[in-house]
């Protein structure tokens, strides 16, 4: 187990078990791991990277060997303020409805 979980290292195989067994065994994820960006690289040399949408989802389990990485998200990276958002929204919204109740009369 590398990259952005809390307890990296090795974690005994057990046969069976889910990827969600393994990060919990590093004791989960960190506050900026990227949670859906998980991937496995099995002895082989394959790389398969956890899947997940609405309807679907793959997770690819970890085999003999194999070493699971949790990548971090990019503190660079631009983020949504999620209050300003909401704020912005609600604001168009009101006078959406304002505009609305005045056509009215």
């Amino acid at each position: 187990m590398t990259g952005a979980v809390n307890s990296p290292g090795s974690v005994l195989l057990r046969h069976g078990a889910s990827l969600d067994y393994y990060l919990g065994a590093a004791g989960g994820f960190t506050r900026v791991a990227e949670k859906g960006q998980v991937s496995v690289r099995y002895a082989n040399g394959e790389v398969r990277t956890r899947r997940r949408s609405l309807l679907f989802s793959s997770n690819p389990a970890p085999g003999p060997g194999s070493e699971v990485f949790v990548p971090a998200k990019d503190p660079n990276a631009p983020h949504t303020d999620t209050v300003a958002l909401v704020g912005a929204i609600a604001q168009i919204l009101a006078s959406v409805a304002i505009i609305v109740v005045a056509r009215r009369f």
